[in-house]
């Protein structure tokens, strides 16, 4: 029975490795690393705890380089696996991050908003735009302030 590979999986980079010509598939694989096929196979089986040990990750890196791969795929998909473990662990952050660059930008605007009603020549217009500017910078802060309440508090 053939298990599906997530993309961004250890199992889909030992694949591309295995599938890379000259290689010699899981057995030149295993060779390369002086293990079993058989466990070099099961690194990648989401459903055993067997992983690569970095010595091995390195040498089928090279082995894949030096038989006209591109890249690292093991490399890569570790980098893959951190990136979104990151972004599962610091969503809060990085969705604070955004909204702190939106609201950044709504106060430049403001600013210059404010600045332009100010002017002795200015009107209604500039005045009826520096409005709504400042209002949508309340906006922005407000919910800015309701992320920052909801985010949990470091213990004292």
């Amino acid at each position: 029975m053939t298990k599906r590979r997530a993309p961004l999986s250890i199992d889909a980079a030992l694949a591309r490795i295995a599938g890379q010509e000259g290689v010699g598939g899981w057995a030149g694989m295993a060779t390369a690393v002086n293990y079993n096929e058989r466990t070099v196979r099961a690194w990648g089986d989401p459903d055993r705890d067997e992983q690569p040990p970095l010595p091995a990750m390195i040498t089928l890196g090279i082995l894949y380089r030096r038989c006209g791969g591109v890249g690292d795929p093991l490399l890569q998909a570790h980098a893959d696996m951190i990136g979104a473990a990151d972004a599962a662990a610091f969503s809060d952050k990085h969705e604070l991050r955004r909204e702190s660059l939106g609201f950044m930008r709504e106060t430049s605007q403001a600013n210059l908003a404010l600045l332009e009603a100010a002017e002795p020549d200015s009107g209604d217009a500039e005045t009826a735009l520096a409005t709504k500017e400042v209002l949508d910078v309340r906006n922005w802060a407000d919910r800015i302030l309701a992320r920052l309440g909801a985010r949990p508090r470091a213990p004292p």
